[in-house]
This record gives C-alpha cells, structure tokens and sequence, in this order.
C-alpha cells in the first residue's frame, strides 16, 4: 500500500515538472520566434530602425516546436531617402531548434518596387531564398539565391523592358573585420526595348573585400556611400557573353575617398571586344559614341588583337588607360 502511494506521488510530481517543462519551452519558444521575427524587421529597417518603414497585414508564428518561424503577409517596405516602395504578398523565416540564430527565408512572388520618379520593377520567380546568420553584435553573414528571375521594368523616361536570369545568387560576410562580398549571375537576358530584340545573354560573377568592413554590416549599413574612405581588393569580376567568346574580366586593388571617388589600379582582360562593345551599345544607347571611341582607342592601343590584358588607372574617378582617358566614375 505504501509503495502504490510512493508511486502515484512520483508520477504526480513527474507529470507536474512535465507540464512545467512544456510551458517553459512553450514560452522560450514564442520569445525565440519574436527574436527571429525582430531580427528579419530590424535588417529591413536599417541602422537605428529610421531608414525604412516596414510592415504585414497580418502577422503569424509557426513551427512549433522544431522550428522557430514566423510569416508574414503583403510585406510592405519603404525607403524614406528614396521614397522607394516594396511590396511581395509573403514572407516566411524560420530557425531551427538546435541553431537558432540561423535564419532562414523565402519570399513569396510577385513583388513591385516603384518610387515618386515613376520608375517601376515587377518581378517574378521560382524560388526566393535567403540566409541570416547572427553574430553577438549584429548579422555576420547575409546571403540569397534565386532562380527562374523575370523582372519587367519601366522608368521614367518612357523605356519598358524585361531582365531574365536562370539563377543568381549573392553573400555578404563579416570575415573577422572585413567584409566579403560576392555575387553572380547566370544566363542573364536583357531586353532594353519591349519592341526590341533580346541582347545576348550574359554571366556575371564578382568577388571582392572591404578592408575593416565586417561593421558596415554589423550596423546594418550596406548602402554604397557606406565604401567611402574605405579600401580593399578586387579578386575577381568577370562579365562572360553569349556562349563566352567575348568576356572582360577586371582585378585589382581599391579605395573610395570621402567624396566616394575611385582610386585604384586594375587589371583588365579583354577577349573579343567588339563583342563587349555591341552589347554595351545596345544596353546604353546614350552612351553608344564615348563606348564606340574608347573601343576603337583600346583596339589602336593593343594592335587589334583579340585578347589583350590592359592597366587601367583610375585617379578620382577619372579611368585612363595609359595618357589615353577612358570617362569619369561616378562616386559612390
């Protein structure tokens, strides 16, 4: 008799820290998920939350208990500088249990991107994903891909077009004080003129560090004018055409004054320039003359050989190849 009573004691003070235990969880699982939620806002909005305004029609929380997650439905972002608007119908983020300040997201198409200036983006896709991993101080690494793009755009001058790319995907890291960046693009198609043809399509990879940049994005700054008075290298750029017999592939180091003018020294290779020319031609035809006479400068300069690696100064903003002036950058 007593050993049944010891028994229904023990099972009763077990099945109370159960449900102690559960509640527990219950409530650190709810504080992780709104963690993860602020976090995700926090990014959109910016240094200080005063940039951007962010906001959901509706806002839920899910994935209990393996996962933390919230969603949220018809995003709407705006940029207070530009007055640039966002919009997407959904949001999904989730952290998994053992390692939640890994977040994951996904977007949900289509998204419009418009501002007072009247240009407008409307875009879709197969698949929208992205990455946040949080250090002690703020994100240490940002990341996205994206497959089977179609953007559509209008801009005010009047020209409509459409980008596709088969995939493109992006990182930004803090790399123990620096900042990494990388981004590439496959099979991207431009088509400048609705009425147009298409250009041919292109393959973009770029990969670069910014020396002492990890804080631009520990405070959330990664605008550009964040790289003035900033420095570091080039490791690779590279813009690949068509089935690849015309490419330009750029390294170097760099560094941005505090007017945001380029200084630095590259490295420049050329394979198939008239290739490259055309293409620029057709993407900017405002600028099709200066493209035009800079290639005609480079094919007199090289003897008009197919491949050619060039030293490509750049003082303030101001490219020379050689005494010969390529064009003015414009700062950052």
């Amino acid at each position: 008799m007593a050993g049944s009573t010891r028994t229904r004691k023990y099972l009763k003070w077990s099945l109370i820290v159960l449900v102690i235990i559960l509640i527990a969880y219950a409530l650190g699982w709810f504080f992780i998920a709104r963690t993860v939620k602020a976090r995700i806002f926090e990014l959109l909005e910016g240094q200080k939350g005063n940039e951007t305004v962010v906001s959901c029609e509706d806002i839920g929380y899910q994935g209990f208990p393996a996962s933390f997650g919230f969603f949220c439905d018809s995003l709407h972002v705006r940029d207070r500088q530009t007055d640039a608007v966002f919009d997407t119908p959904r949001l999904l983020a989730e952290a998994p249990v053992y390692s939640p300040w890994s977040v994951m997201a996904t977007v949900t198409g289509p998204a419009t991107l418009d501002n007072d200036a009247g240009m407008i983006l409307r875009s879709e896709w197969e698949h929208l994903g992205g990455k946040l991993i949080y250090g002690r101080s703020g994100p240490r690494l940002i990341s996205y891909d994206i497959e089977g793009l179609t953007a559509r755009f209008a801009v005010p001058a009047g020209q409509q077009g459409t980008l596709t790319a088969e995939y493109a995907q992006g990182l930004v890291r803090n790399d123990d004080g620096d900042l990494d960046l990388a981004f590439t693009v496959t099979n991207g198609v431009l088509r400048p003129q609705n009425n147009a043809e298409a250009l041919p399509s292109v393959s973009v990879n770029v990969l670069a560090t910014v020396d002492d940049g990890g804080e631009l994005l520990a405070k959330k700054q990664i605008r550009a004018n964040g790289l003035r008075g900033k420095s570091g290298i080039l490791n690779q750029a590279t813009l690949a055409i068509g089935d690849r017999a015309s490419h330009i592939a750029i390294s170097g180091r760099f560094s941005f004054d505090q007017g945001g003018y380029l200084d630095g020294r590259f490295s420049v290779e050329l394979t198939g320039i008239d290739g490259i020319s055309q293409v620029l031609q057709l993407a900017f035809p405002q600028a099709a003359r200066p493209v035009d006479t800079v290639t005609g400068l480079i094919k007199s300069f090289t003897g008009g050989q197919r491949t050619m690696t060039l030293d490509v100064r750049v003082n303030q903003g101001r490219a020379m190849l050689g005494f010969i002036p390529l064009g003015q950058i414009p700062p950052v």
